[in-house]
């Protein structure tokens, strides 16, 4: 798969390159910065954003069931190729740019772009066939123009709504958790909406209370678990927390919580 035309790319170095720089393979973001040709790239397969170079410009040069895909990296660096997965998620699905777990990856000739979320697409170009199928748009984003998901004017089926993403996309899905978009949340509380890439027609939505050191201890019913306020459960009953939700704990001591079921899910992203 070519670069796309137009962007910044990252060359491939050599160690004695690579050992030159200063800050490659370190930490970096806004407060710590790539020295060129590096880009500072988000793995999400370790989680961290570290310095690096291109590892790849043709397919020829990654293991067989991968392909050199082209990255975004932070602040408007140089674009980074890297091999990448191939996998089964299909366009319009959601997908993670460096996945550990093969089953987040997209299918061959689809790429993983979106500056928040990831979509699974095709590239695209204004005014050059062929366009965007139905059910698409064109949308100008990184790594390159893509044709993202949208369900605005098709409409879902029964059960499903059409939930809006980012930069114009949306994608039909079963909706977990109070209808936030629609109905605002309470007390300025923020709404957030999470897709899991490896379940593509679900999505589940919180309106935000925050816990922790400094913070109000949360209120009746409620336990506070990764910073969050959640509904308090006992994990011998019977289906305490409904459809979409289990009963469980963060870590070994933890308060037992009703949580997303895509905690368990994205163990494997």
């Amino acid at each position: 798969m070519d670069a796309p035309p137009g962007g910044r790319v990252s060359p491939m170095l050599n160690q004695e390159q690579r050992m030159s720089l200063v800050t490659y393979g370190r930490h970096c973001g806004p407060d710590a910065k790539c020295e060129p040709p590096l880009g500072c790239l988000f793995d999400a397969r370790y989680p961290r954003s570290t310095c690096t170079d291109s590892q790849c410009m043709t397919d020829a040069q990654c293991q067989e069931g991968q392909s050199c895909q082209t990255l975004a990296t932070w602040g408007g660096g140089p674009q980074v190729r890297v091999c990448v997965p191939i996998g089964p998620r299909q366009e319009g699905e959601g997908c993670v740019r460096l996945p550990r777990n093969k089953a987040n990856s997209c299918a061959p000739g689809l790429v993983c772009g979106g500056r928040v979320e990831g979509w699974c697409a095709h590239s695209c170009r204004p005014g050059r066939a062929p366009g965007c199928p139905a059910g698409f748009f064109f949308a100008d984003t990184e790594p390159q123009p893509l044709c993202l998901p949208t369900c605005e004017k098709r409409g879902c089926p029964t059960g499903q709504q059409c939930v809006p993403f980012s930069e114009g996309a949306s994608m039909c899905a079963q909706v977990y958790g109070p209808q936030c978009q629609q109905t605002p949340c309470a007390d300025g509380r923020k709404c957030e909406v999470i897709y899991e890439p490896s379940h593509p027609d679900k999505v589940w939505m919180e309106c935000v209370e925050k816990c922790g050191e400094g913070l109000p201890p949360c209120g009746t019913g409620k336990v506070c678990d990764g910073w969050h306020c959640l509904p308090a459960c006992d994990p011998q009953g019977s289906d305490v927390c409904g459809e979409g939700y289990h009963c469980s704990r963060s870590w070994e001591d933890g308060p037992f919580s009703c949580q997303p079921l895509y905690w368990d899910w994205t163990m494997g992203i």
